[in-house]
Formats: structure tokens, sequence, C-alpha cells
């Protein structure tokens, strides 16, 4: 069974929700993914609307809307940051998340007698992933999850631009409700059930009789290639970053908090962060210790073997000591298989390292360094700058 034959129509992990909406409204083809023309369209539905409602509130009214929002920074990283974000993410994360579908059975990780199993597996997630359930739920807990955090918000909770004077909910107020908010909560729900599935995909697979190699250089029997993904969802961690500096750069700005008054919530972040992306590659650590106690064995055997051979016939004190006698054959050779033999004794229990972990988790944080920012005085920015340049 070749590869192709793995896939049922598209890239495994290319759909989700909302797709079949934007396919249905012809932004989205074969082949044509246009996640730029669709980044900014989302970001014009869900920002432009608010700005433009704004506007004409404050021109009406005379009640200051407009730079309330325009102040606004939590709304302006939703729908101008982490909205797009997570589109322009689907040219990132999807293509390395099929590389590593490949991969299993291009490297022959994936048994001949499993490859019936493997191909089940790949046709259950693409099936789960493009299900119109999964559009269908997706609304219904973006619009639940809406009406849940109106209802628990008080009216001086409400950010000052959605409301009118007599603290109902203004034009623009309504389409942050109906339309900006859901069409986000849209988009991330879309991505974790796209990690969700990425997720059983990784467990499907675990469950094959993976042949992994002990002695592979890669300390992991061959399997480093699925920590590509932690790099792969980068974007979809900025995003997540984004949406919580935003809120955060409100307080500190307006209510004169200090950043690390807010270091549990970054803390939060990071580790559910590692939880979505890095979790799922902890189901392989069962198989990877099973595959390092074959190779002591199985390793350790033979290096025994070649190690008493090799000193019967070097040690003993009837051989004469040569001035070439490390260029012999039976030196490079030991060497050889005692260096591979060396990769069983260092395999790790997980198939990535601590610093593939900087991957997702860095650019989750990194919003909240533009926020840190905020916390310096304009003078001390001014005053170092100058310093540079003089």
């Amino acid at each position: 069974m070749s590869t192709n034959e793995l896939y049922i129509d598209g890239h495994v992990f290319e759909g989700g929700p909302p797709s079949r909406i934007q396919r249905s409204l012809g932004l989205v083809k074969p082949d044509q993914p246009r996640v730029i023309r669709r980044a900014l369209l989302a970001a014009g539905i869900a920002w432009m609307p608010l700005a433009i409602l704004t506007i004409v509130q404050s021109l009406l009214f005379r009640d200051g809307s407009a730079s309330w929002f325009f102040g606004d920074f939590a709304v302006h990283a939703r729908y101008l940051v982490a909205m797009p974000v997570w589109i322009l993410a689907e040219a990132d994360c999807i293509p390395r998340l099929e590389k590593i579908v490949r991969q299993f059975v291009d490297t022959g990780l994936i048994a001949n007698a499993d490859l019936p199993r493997y191909q089940r597996a790949v046709a259950s997630t693409r099936r789960l992933l493009d299900s119109t359930w999964a559009d269908v739920i997706a609304v219904i807990l973006a619009y639940a999850s809406v009406i849940w955090i109106t209802s628990s918000l008080t009216p001086a909770l409400i950010a000052n631009w959605q409301r009118d004077g007599s603290s109902s909910l203004a034009l623009a107020g309504w389409w942050h409700a109906f339309v900006s908010l859901p069409l986000l909560l849209i988009f991330f729900f879309g991505w974790l059930w796209r990690v969700v599935l990425w997720g059983r995909f990784l467990v499907l697979v675990s469950r094959l009789n993976l042949q992994l190699l002990p002695s592979h250089p890669d300390k992991v029997g061959g399997l480093k290639f699925v920590n590509t993904s932690l790099r792969g969802f980068r974007l979809i961690s900025f995003g997540m970053g984004a949406v919580a500096a935003g809120s955060v750069a409100d307080r500190i700005v307006y209510y004169g908090e200090n950043l690390m008054s807010f270091r549990g919530l970054m803390i939060g972040l990071a580790v559910t962060v590692l939880i979505l992306f890095a979790g799922p590659l902890t189901v392989f650590v069962a198989r990877l210790r099973q595959a390092r106690r074959r190779g002591y064995f199985e390793y350790g055997l033979l290096a025994n073997r070649m190690g008493r051979e090799f000193e019967a016939k070097w040690l003993s004190a009837s051989t004469e000591v040569k001035q070439d006698i490390l260029e012999q054959p039976d030196f490079s050779a030991t060497t050889d298989f005692f260096g591979i033999a060396s990769n069983v004794y260092e395999m790790r229990d997980f198939p990535f390292t601590l610093r593939d972990l900087i991957g997702p988790v860095a650019p989750a944080l990194l919003p909240f360094a533009g926020v840190a920012l905020f916390t310096i005085p304009i003078q001390i920015v001014i005053d170092s700058t100058i310093k540079l340049l003089f």
C-alpha cells in the first residue's frame, strides 16, 4: 500500500470549523486556501463595523465611544491580531502535520500488517474533522459561551463603547456580542477540535506495532519528527497569548495594575499551551520505554560479545603492539558499534526535549513583552534610545 492511498481527499488535517461555511461562500477552494484574504476579511467583519458604529455613536451622542473603542487594547488584540493569526496558522501548521502523517509510513515505522489500521486512523480523522456536526457544535458552543459571558457580566464590567447612555448595549455592543466574539470563538474551537483529533490520531498510531529503532541517532527510536508539530502550533499559541495580553494591557494602562500581578495568568497560559500541544506527544512514552528495554538486551548482548572478542584478541599478553594498531579494522568496527549502542542507552522517554517546548511557549508569552513596555516610563525609553544612538 502506497502513502498516496492513505488520503481520502485533500489533507488529513485540512478542514474543520468553520471551513465548510467558508467553502460554501467560495472563500476556500481546492488547493487555494487564500489565508491572507480570509484573514483580512475576518478582521474586517469583526473589527471594522465596531469602529464605524462607535464613530457614528460618538458623532451623534458626543459620548466618547470612539475614543474608548480605539483605546481598548483587548478588542484590537482579539480581532486584529488573534483571529487573523489563527487563520494564517493554517498555512504553517497543517502542512507540518501532513508531513508527520506521511513520515510514519515513509520511514517504515508502520509495519505492512498495520497499514490497514493506519489507513483507518487517517480516514476517521479526516471524516471527524470535516463533519457537519463539528461546524454545528462549534457555532452552538460559541453562542452559548457568549450568552454565558454576557449574562455573568454586570453593566459596569461591559466596555464603555459597547453601551449607550442607558447602560443598555449600543449597536456596537450588539455587533460585538452576536458577530465579532462568536466568530473569534468559532475559529478558536475549530483549532481546538483539530488539536483534539491530532491527539486522537497519535493515540491510534501509538497502539500499532511501531517499528522503533533503539539505536536511532535521534535518541527516540526514529520518532523525533513528531515534535516538529510543536513549532507548527506556534501561531495558535501566539493568538492565545495576544487575547490574554490585550486584556492585561487594559488593566495596566487604565487601572494602574502591575504586570507581575498577572504572573499566575502567564504561568497558566504556558501550562495550557504545553498540555494542548506537547501533551499529545506523550502517548509514545510507553512505546519508547519498551523499545529501550528491548535495546538494552539486544544491543547489550552483542556489545558484550564484541567487547570480549576484542579484549581477547588485542589485550592478551601475546599481542604485539604496533604503531598502526589503531588503524586495524577491529578498532574502527568496535568503536563504531559501541557508538551505535550508546544511542540505545541514551534513549529518552519523550519524543521532545525542554528546548523543543520553547516552540509553543515562547510565542504565547511574546505578547506580554509588548505589554511590559507600558510599565516602562516613556522618559526612560527615550533616554535609553539616545544613549544607544550617541
